[in-house]
């Protein structure tokens, strides 16, 4: 496949180049290489154990389109401990979350079924905007991964919605590698 890749280049076809970015350190997307990411720390009316919530934001330089994701891992009460919740429990969560939206209706991604993907649709104005975005929940026992995707232009956030199909669990062996070099730069 690489050999093919290098020869459409060679050739001078453009492909687009891609990087990986990482999701709270447990999750990859695949975004395209100009693309750039922030995070910052939220606050949500929901149970879980996380503590604090940082929600990453990935961006486009120069564009409104953003994809912005968290997550969260979700317990509840056994007889004698606390035990991953299932994924009927995550749904719950999700949907109370998304409850507090309005004017939302489902969105369904072409080509795409499962029943561990949710989605919604629906329209906000900010910094005097008005944005379109897609909301999506990915449910795993006891964990939920919550992904927006938005933008002032409807066509940009149904076509990037194709990069959440990209989402992949991190390698533990790779995020811990890049954790020590992190640490290694703060301390030089």
């Amino acid at each position: 496949m690489q050999i093919i890749l290098l020869i459409f280049k060679l050739l001078g076809f453009l492909i687009p180049e891609k990087k990986n970015f990482y999701i709270a350190d447990k999750w990859t997307i695949e975004l395209p290489d100009k693309w750039d990411t922030t995070s910052k720390e939220i606050e949500l009316d929901v149970e879980s154990d996380n503590h604090p919530i940082i929600q990453t934001i990935f961006f486009e330089p120069g564009s409104y389109l953003n994809i912005k994701a968290y997550y969260l891992d979700i317990s509840k009460d056994d007889i004698y401990e606390k035990v991953e919740a299932d994924i009927p429990d995550v749904i719950a969560v999700f949907e109370n979350i998304i409850s507090k939206i309005e004017n939302k209706k489902e969105y369904h991604i072409p080509n795409y079924r499962s029943s561990k993907f949710k989605s919604y649709e629906y329209t906000y104005n900010e910094y005097d905007k008005n944005f379109y975005a897609i909301t999506t929940g990915i449910f795993m026992k006891g964990c939920l991964l919550k992904i927006d995707v938005s933008s002032t232009i409807e066509k940009e956030v149904k076509t990037a919605i194709s990069y959440l199909l990209s989402i992949k669990e991190a390698d533990p062996k790779k995020t811990a590698f890049l954790k020590k070099v992190d640490s290694y730069r703060k301390h030089a």
